[in-house]
């Protein structure tokens, strides 16, 4: 299938005559990084989207007042403060848990140029490793042409989905929708390897055989990641809900569920709510239940960004309240070496853990989050398949 730029595959916004309409080419300040992103403005509505490749993340509320623009996600827990003057931007976007803002600057969009080489092959599954680390991450690029996109996969999860440019033997690629503002540089080296920068941080790429050649590790498996302590032993907690009604596991006696550690303030977590949605959906008549040990920021004792979580993905399974995200050890003491946002736990109709998968891929994971989802819908059916609660 032939792929496109995202610049062509969102048609153009009419700049109106507001300073604030259009599109933009813009970039965000992290890590010691100048990040760059798309972002659209309207003003009117008025509403500012970011991307996560071509699926817009657009604020879920917004204002725009004395020629200042204030844009916040609800779901996010984020807010950005925009200003514009003779077709730039300027601006800050910060978490509204911490005072920490980030300085954002953009300048309405233009087309990108022409490569001045012809564009070297990127493309496929490519193993990330620095000189401190024998295990690596994997590197998963789709290319067409000078268009790349793809992402970093670690046993977590992924950095979101990567989007720029390839000009001769270099690329630049890039993220941010939100939060996981990531910029990638590589320049293919003559020995196959890629020579990459990450922030502040030099890594190398290897093809998979290339990295065995030189007795490097492969990635961590997400399934293999975390395992139960005692897959005898029946799977046992005792949670509130935000309206303070205890849940056990008694509530889902008889019946294959899973457990799912999360947290709003977790964008792998975001990635994965929309699948378990969609599980829920298929196999809930069937028996499946799911539900949520959420481990939230308690500076809120509202808990209002776990329930826009919940609105956002129409979560209709219970989601409970599990601690802090630091007490992720101490809350699920039955898995052992979990320690990952997020992770699902496999419960079969007997009570007893049956599997536990670490992280979730986003999109730009391509035929891995395939691969993913098709895996956790195996684990589901064979639970179902499972008549016998013992």
């Amino acid at each position: 299938m032939r792929r496109f730029a995202l610049w062509l595959l969102v048609p153009a916004t009419v700049a109106l005559a507001g300073d604030f309409d259009g599109r933009w080419d813009a970039f965000i300040t992290s890590g010691g990084a100048h990040v760059p992103f798309r972002m659209e403005v309207t003003e009117s509505p008025v509403r500012v989207c970011f991307f996560e490749d071509t699926q817009p993340a657009c604020s879920t509320s917004a204002d725009l007042k004395d020629g200042a623009l204030t844009a916040r996600w609800d779901y996010i827990n984020t807010e950005l403060q925009l200003t514009a003057k003779d077709g730039t931007l300027t601006g800050s976007y910060r978490n509204l848990r911490t005072p920490r803002p980030s300085a954002i600057d953009g300048k309405h969009y233009q087309p990108p140029p022409a490569p001045t080489q012809p564009p070297a092959k990127f493309d496929g599954e490519w193993e990330v490793h620095t000189k401190a680390a024998t295990v690596g991450n994997q590197l998963l690029l789709q290319q067409s042409g000078a268009d790349l996109k793809g992402t970093i996969l670690r046993v977590d999860g992924d950095v979101g989905t990567l989007v720029g440019r390839v000009d001769g033997s270099h690329f630049l690629i890039s993220h941010f929708s939100g939060d996981r503002a990531v910029s990638l540089e590589g320049t293919l080296l003559a020995d196959g390897s890629i020579d990459l920068t990450q922030g502040n941080s030099k890594l190398t790429a290897l093809r998979p055989a290339a990295a065995r050649a030189r007795n490097l590790l492969p990635p961590e498996d997400p399934a293999m990641y975390a395992r139960a302590k005692d897959p005898a032993a029946k799977f046992h907690f005792s949670l509130p809900d935000v309206n303070g009604k205890t849940v056990t596991e008694d509530d889902f006696a008889g019946k294959p569920y899973i457990v799912t550690v999360t947290g709003s303030w977790c964008p792998n977590c975001r990635d994965e709510a929309p699948f378990l949605g969609e599980l829920y959906k298929s196999y809930h008549l069937q028996g499946l239940d799911i539900v949520g040990f959420c481990f939230e920021y308690n500076d809120d004792p509202t808990y209002a960004p776990l329930k826009a979580f919940v609105r956002k993905y129409a979560i209709a399974y219970p989601m409970l309240l599990a601690g802090p995200p630091g007490k992720l050890g101490d809350a699920v003491p039955q898995v052992e070496h979990i320690g990952a946002y997020p992770t699902s736990i496999y419960i079969g109709r007997d009570g007893r853990i049956k599997a536990v998968h670490t992280g979730f891929p986003s999109i730009g994971s391509g035929e891995e989050l395939t691969r993913v989802k098709k895996e956790v819908k195996d684990i589901v059916e064979q639970m179902l398949a499972d008549k016998a609660a013992k």
